[in-house]
């Protein structure tokens, strides 16, 4: 059936119409220091994403939905792109980045000069890993628990080039900050040429000491490249703080953008010392948008971060810290206090934030997620690297008291009797 023009008027009008009453709804939502507890302030956000009632998810320290206000933004950008995509994407929608990156800038704690828009944190992790001059027998020092692509990247670099990465192995429960800076420091040698930390780690959210490190290691002269993808919408230190020649970091986890949107960052002093993975011209040798030059990439998925951004602000880190830790608390309380439990992480807020990463005496971590959602709908992802044999859990902002007892109590059943 064909469409008329009034039709399609008025779908449109339809779906703006949504839109603005989204938002409004949206702006309502002033939660910055709100009851961790208070399960209705709560609701009032969850009403504001697209969540599948069918389906209890436990992690979103992978991959977190958006509002529904960003979905509608990164949609009204999609469709204006499209009617004429080579006019609106390069002349118009290119040009309205640079607010958005200047806004990123202030958040992050750097120039809007050494921010580059990326599409994910893999990104900044493999152009720094690549593009730094290395030779045979260079080092790169990183940990047992930083991320697997990041490691990916230093194993070409060791086939390429002969050089030689260095593991320090993380405890688990984690150690004191000052033991794991101290161990970090004491593997440094006269050819380590780059050292790679997360801010949290992908495994247990464990945080490192990244600032303790980072003041020793530009003292000696050793570029640290900082992998904040965990970190970023949860850790208020800012990389201007921290120190570090470089952070990456994507902006779907807990900053709540598309999918699609990243950050890397270089400071100025190390801009010519990193190679892009996508050539640019040598004009751009200096200039931080020399790690843009990727082809022809849309631009909706950025500008519909502002809808993001404005919700990180009217939440405010501590206000969402608070309430992961409360979720996090209630799940682990029934589960930690069964034998066969063991913990992987810690709750204590200063050593690991957003992630419950636990192990069964009596099932593998794979076979266990894969009858959780089997079997209960639950959708849970393992920590099985580093050593590890565990799933990690992470509830949302959004997830109710109601969802952590219901997976606590199927858990305690796996704990006592296995699937």
């Amino acid at each position: 059936m064909s469409l008329s023009r009034r039709h399609l008027l008025g779908s449109t009008a339809a779906a703006f119409a949504f839109r603005d009453d989204t938002l409004r709804r949206l702006d309502r939502i002033d939660l910055q220091g709100a009851d961790p507890q208070d399960e209705a302030a709560w609701l009032r956000l969850r009403a504001t994403f697209d969540v599948d009632p069918t389906v209890l998810s436990f992690n979103h320290a992978g991959l977190s939905p958006s509002p529904r206000a960003v979905q509608l933004a990164l949609a009204r950008e999609n469709e204006r792109a499209n009617r004429d995509p080579s006019r609106v994407i390069w002349r118009q929608q290119d040009h309205e980045l640079e607010p958005l990156r200047e806004r990123l800038a202030r958040l992050i704690g750097c120039s809007s000069e050494e921010l580059a828009l990326t599409s994910n944190a893999t990104y900044g992790l493999h152009t720094a890993i690549l593009g730094f001059d290395l030779r045979a027998g260079d080092e790169i020092l990183t940990t047992t628990h930083d991320y697997p692509r990041a490691r990916n990247a230093m194993r070409q670099r060791e086939r390429r080039d002969g050089t030689v990465t260095v593991e320090v192995p993380l405890a688990t429960p984690p150690a004191a900050p000052e033991q794991v800076a101290a161990a970090l420091l004491a593997a440094v040698t006269a050819r380590t040429r780059l050292v790679v930390l997360s801010q949290l780690t992908y495994l247990t959210g464990q945080r490192l000491p990244i600032a303790a490190v980072a003041a020793e290691l530009a003292r000696r002269g050793i570029p640290l490249l900082i992998d904040g993808a965990h970190g970023l919408g949860l850790v208020d230190e800012r990389f201007d703080a921290l120190g570090g020649a470089c952070y990456t970091a994507c902006l779907h986890k807990w900053m709540l953008g598309p999918v699609g949107t990243g950050v890397f960052v270089v400071q100025s002093a190390w801009l010519d010392k990193i190679w892009p993975l996508h050539p640019g011209e040598e004009a751009l040798d200096r200039r931080i948008t020399k790690f843009e030059q990727t082809g022809t990439r849309p631009a909706a998925p950025f500008l519909a971060l502002g809808e993001a951004l404005d919700l990180h602000e009217r939440l405010g880190t501590a206000t969402k810290v608070a309430r992961l830790q409360a979720l996090r608390e209630r799940l682990a309380a029934p589960l930690l206090a069964e034998p066969g439990v063991f913990q992987c992480g810690s709750l204590d807020a200063t050593r690991c934030l957003a992630m419950l990463t636990i192990g069964f005496a009596k099932v593998e971590a794979k076979a266990l997620a894969a009858w959780l959602w089997q079997q209960h709908r639950v959708h849970v992802t393992t920590a099985v690297d580093a050593g590890l044999q565990a799933l990690r859990l992470s509830p949302h902002l959004f997830t109710t008291a109601a969802e952590v007892d219901r997976l606590a109590a199927i858990l305690v059943g796996v704990a006592q009797n296995g699937i």
